[in-house]
């Protein structure tokens, strides 16, 4: 109850914020700094759209209207919007916590891999090579069939996989409307995408799966 409730407040928060911009926009009639910089962003205003009076939501959309054909003309500042995003995503990734790091798993692989991507590769290959006389294997399997790790787990998983859907359903098409080059950071997130809906999967699967299959 107490996260929700926090929740709650960082997210009027920001929606008070962000009506405070929305403001600034209304009187200038140019894009407020913080768009510019990495403050705010125009996916930040999509997400609060609703906590918006209906006078705000009718700025927001002329901000986002004018922010995209301004991001469209400019290549350099179509990359530094995509790349503020993209920074952002990675610094707060929700499969990158510390409870995702096992020592045991995470010894075996290079030091900075996503911690949830070193359990899937050690849940795959335990699946493949079950050993019941194993204790890793054991203490692995118990850790990745429990009701709580898997919700933990999965909600981390669907909150990367959503931001990554964001960032992508909004940048891609706007490179492929201006004809620029797709950048790498998109490519990593199209490929990211991927992995968390496979990582998905194997914990889902594993759950139904017994050593002795």
């Amino acid at each position: 109850m107490i996260s929700n409730s926090m929740s709650k407040d960082i997210i009027n928060f920001d929606s008070i914020r962000l009506t405070t911009e929305l403001n600034k926009f209304k009187l200038h009639k140019t894009i407020p700094n913080t768009f510019l910089d990495g403050t705010f962003s125009i996916l930040d205003l999509k997400e609060n759209y609703e906590d918006f009076s209906a006078k705000h939501k009718r700025i927001a959309d002329r901000l986002i209207k004018v922010y995209e054909v301004e991001i469209r003309e400019s290549a350099d500042g179509l990359a530094k919007s995509m790349e503020n995003e993209y920074r952002g995503f990675l610094k707060n990734q929700r499969c990158r916590e510390h409870w995702w790091v096992y020592p045991a798993v995470m010894k075996k692989y290079r030091v900075n891999i996503n911690p949830v991507r070193a359990v899937y590769y050690e849940t795959k290959e335990m699946v493949k090579k079950f050993n019941s006389h194993s204790p890793h294997h054991g203490w692995l399997f118990d850790i990745v069939s429990s009701n709580e790790w898997h919700q933990r787990v999965m909600k981390a998983i669907l909150t990367d996989r959503q931001r990554v859907d964001k960032i992508i359903n909004f940048y891609l098409p706007l490179y492929e409307a201006s004809g620029l080059r797709i950048p790498i950071e998109l490519t990593h997130l199209k490929t990211l995408r991927s992995d968390l809906l496979d990582y998905a999967n194997l914990f889902t699967a594993v759950r139904q799966w017994t050593p002795d299959d």
